[in-house]
């Protein structure tokens, strides 16, 4: 763990399973060479914006094959989520983990594709930040009512990390961040 705040909002929020899970996942998921990228709540708590999350995100090659080795041992940590071929659930505590397809879009429409992992680790691998906020905007801008902590945890990491109008997000979202950087600096 890397964040001093995300680390007390999982501890005040009774939800640093979420974080157990994730560790237990990614163990799994590099006993077998399989490379990861922690995206979601997890990744925006570690970039620091200490909000609440109560799933595990996590970007694979091949999502079908990292549940297939996730719930393998049937006496394991981990089941399959009935009527979901990408989810996966922590038996100890009840937390999902939801795989996503790197090198895919979150959804139709959607024009930023989940980066590609390259390393298998036992330690936690966030996506980068520019990254983060990328397929952030990308989501709440294909979805702006279901979407809305996606816009949120983009403004929230700009405002926290004093972010610069010139970071180097994606070009399909570079005018969504100029626009919300502009709008919080007119705010100021």
């Amino acid at each position: 763990m890397r964040n001093q705040a995300a680390y007390l909002i999982r501890e005040n929020t009774g939800t640093s399973g979420v974080l157990q899970t994730a560790q237990t996942a990614v163990a799994t998921l590099a006993a077998y060479d399989i490379p990861h990228l922690i995206v979601g709540g997890i990744a925006v708590q570690e970039h620091g914006y200490p909000r609440a999350t109560i799933d595990v995100d996590i970007v694979v090659p091949d999502v079908l094959e990292a549940v297939e080795f996730l719930t393998a041992d049937l006496t394991g940590p981990f089941a399959r989520v009935k009527g979901c071929q990408d989810r996966v659930e922590d038996r100890r505590n009840g937390v999902q983990v939801d795989l996503l397809p790197a090198g895919q879009v979150l959804k139709r429409g959607c024009k930023v594709p989940f980066p590609q992992p390259t390393t298998a680790a036992e330690k936690l691998q966030i996506i980068k930040l520019e990254e983060l906020l990328s397929l952030k905007l990308d989501s709440s801008a294909h979805s702006p009512l279901r979407r809305l902590r996606d816009k949120t945890d983009v403004v929230e990491l700009i405002l926290r990390r004093k972010l610069p109008r010139g970071l180097s997000v994606a070009p399909a979202v570079r005018a969504l961040y100029l626009e919300t950087w502009d709008a919080l600096q007119a705010e100021t």
